[in-house]
């Protein structure tokens, strides 16, 4: 289903496909979460790509039982929305092993979230170094890169620095105190292999530069959000992308970490809207809404299925649950 799909309501104004579904049953539907299927999927990640640390992107769904599933399987996190943090805190997965890469993040939220345990923080733009002028000595900042090929918008600044302005940054770093370790890509949700790979060699030439200009080596390649891209629905080129990484960062050997953000690959497929009889499979956008409406949410956890496990959950009161959106500041 897409959400971009709208519908009129009977005075003229536009609805999504999720608020239709909302209004045209009796009353809203139940929205299940399989979230044993959700941990199979973010393990199988793990498993495929054993040089990357995949990273949930809280964003995709902040349900407070499945950023405990992750946390349970030591797995780490990506703060990418204002929100997501506080969201990681209320279900007690908040910690060290969380990546900060909120674009534009404000003084404060950078001192609440260092104070929640966050160590690794994502710089958009040379201007936001000042925000970590002075700050603790285990803080560590990552530039993001703006991708290859793409213009500036004129009317506001680009998500990302150029190699140029990245070397820059890092001089004034430097110069300000301020610890860099690493590099952060931009890569469409959609990235194919060839893409991962043009944007991988260029963040190593970018890296080698600012090594040179400030003696310091970086030892963190972050390859975004959406990890692993297209190849989430392509099994071959996901062994293509996994071969690539290991031979061209060489994490073994290189002592570069490699980590990814990864959303729609871990929850695809994992919600469930039900109403009666009948169910149907939405995406987290999707979800997100009827959930913000008011709809209950019901966690799905073992062996049985949706259909026999149902009667269960419409005895059962609402869960606790929160949604992020994503926000771009201007």
């Amino acid at each position: 289903m897409s959400t971009a799909t709208r519908t009129a309501y009977p005075n003229g104004a536009a609805r999504t496909d999720a608020e239709a579904v909302a209004v045209d049953l009796d009353g809203l539907p139940l929205v299940v979460l399989d979230l044993e299927r959700a941990r199979r999927r973010y393990q199988a990640l793990r498993e495929e790509f054993p040089w990357v640390d995949v990273l949930y992107d809280v964003s995709a769904l902040a349900h407070p039982r499945l950023l405990a599933a992750v946390a349970e399987a030591d797995g780490g996190f990506a703060v990418t929305h204002d929100q997501a943090l506080p969201a990681l805190i209320l279900a007690g997965a908040g910690g060290r092993h969380v990546l900060h890469a909120t674009p534009g993040a404000h003084p404060h939220e950078a001192r609440a979230a260092y104070d929640a345990g966050v160590r690794r923080f994502v710089v958009d733009s040379p201007r936001a170094l000042d925000v970590f002028v002075g700050a603790p000595a285990d803080l560590r900042v990552v530039l993001k890169l703006q991708p290859e090929g793409v213009p500036r918008p004129a009317h506001r600044a680009a998500v990302g620095m150029t190699p140029a302005e990245a070397v820059a940054a890092a001089r004034a770093a430097h110069g300000l105190g301020i610890r860099l370790s690493g590099l952060s890509l931009t890569l469409p949700q959609n990235g194919s292999p060839a893409e991962y790979v043009a944007e991988i060699v260029r963040a190593i030439g970018v890296a080698a530069d600012i090594e040179a200009a400030t003696g310091s080596r970086l030892r963190i390649l972050d390859l975004g959000d959406g990890f692993p891209g297209r190849c989430d629905a392509r099994q071959g080129e996901r062994a293509e992308l996994a071969r690539a990484i290991r031979g061209i960062v060489a994490p073994a050997t290189s002592g570069v970490i490699v980590t990814a953000a990864a959303g729609r690959a871990v929850t695809a497929g994992c919600l469930t809207v039900v109403d009666g009889g009948s169910e149907r499979e939405v995406d987290t956008a999707a979800a997100a809404e009827l959930i913000d409406a008011g709809a209950e949410v019901a966690v799905l956890d073992g062996g049985a299925s949706l259909v026999q496990r149902l009667p269960l959950f419409r005895g059962r009161g609402r869960l606790d649950h929160r949604t992020v959106r994503r926000t771009t500041r201007t």
